[in-house]
């Protein structure tokens, strides 16, 4: 199981604070965390927005093709 989020930090009492329990982990399970700075939410109104770059240009307008022919113009 992988899964990013977004966690505060509490250096006080040296934990991380979760937006909700983790699915399937006990408590006390041990993980494997890596850290990072979170970006500001720049993108909050248009969180797809994230995504900008991630794909080639060709690859990008075969995947918008796909969308509009999904979800309609």
């Amino acid at each position: 199981m992988s899964k990013v989020i977004v966690a505060e930090y509490d250096a006080e009492h040296q934990t991380l604070k979760l937006p909700e329990p983790l699915e399937g982990l006990r408590n006390h399970d041990k993980v494997r965390v890596a850290v990072e700075p979170a970006t500001p939410d720049e993108h909050s109104e248009r969180p797809w927005m994230a995504l900008e770059g991630s794909l080639s240009g060709e690859a990008g307008e075969q995947f918008a093709r796909a969308i509009e022919e999904a979800f309609g113009p």
